[in-house]
């Protein structure tokens, strides 16, 4: 036999250190079949649950937006109403589109003026469906001057959700 080089005598010394079952007693490395057959059926037990429920994700977000726009929108209309002490209405059409607008004359019931989002952006307070969303039941209504809807709302959205507005309070919820 001859004589061993300096690397080989490294690693039996390394071996002769290194307490059974350790990374480095052993000179294999890498993984067993079993282990690569075990996270492929992990993999596809995930993907076969995960991947169904993505076609419905986009339609149900896109109900959950409109839901809190709208809901968001009708509140701030509310407090718009209170604050300006004008009427301010909330009109649906098409079942697509709500818009806020108000009453430019004191005490007047007609909204003639588009309402301005919060930050006073130059366009009109305007919630638009996304995707599939959309309203399916909603008749316009307003607020006067001291947050009181004209009637009792139930807006009900193409997914089964419904926003109600409270006859005496105009609480939205």
């Amino acid at each position: 036999m001859g004589r061993k080089s300096g690397r080989e005598e490294d690693i039996i010394e390394r071996r002769k250190k290194e307490p059974p079952g350790s990374f480095f007693y052993s000179g294999a490395a890498g993984f067993t079949i079993a282990e690569l057959v075990a996270v492929l059926i992990i993999a596809g037990v995930l993907a076969a649950v995960a991947v169904p429920r993505l076609g419905t994700f986009g339609a149900a977000q896109d109900e959950v937006k409109l839901y809190d726009q709208t809901l968001a929108a009708l509140r701030y209309a509310q407090k718009a109403a209170l604050a300006m002490q004008h009427t301010v209405c909330a009109t649906f059409s098409g079942g697509t589109t709500l818009t806020l607008t108000y009453a430019s004359v004191y005490g007047s019931a007609i909204c003639d003026a588009n309402l301005m989002p919060p930050g006073g952006a130059g366009a009109p307070y305007t919630v638009v469906r996304q995707g599939s969303a959309g309203y399916t039941a909603a008749a316009p209504f307003s607020y006067d001057r001291v947050g009181r809807p004209s009637a009792a709302q139930t807006i009900s959205l193409a997914g089964g959700r419904a926003i109600t507005v409270e006859a005496e309070t105009g609480y939205v919820r």
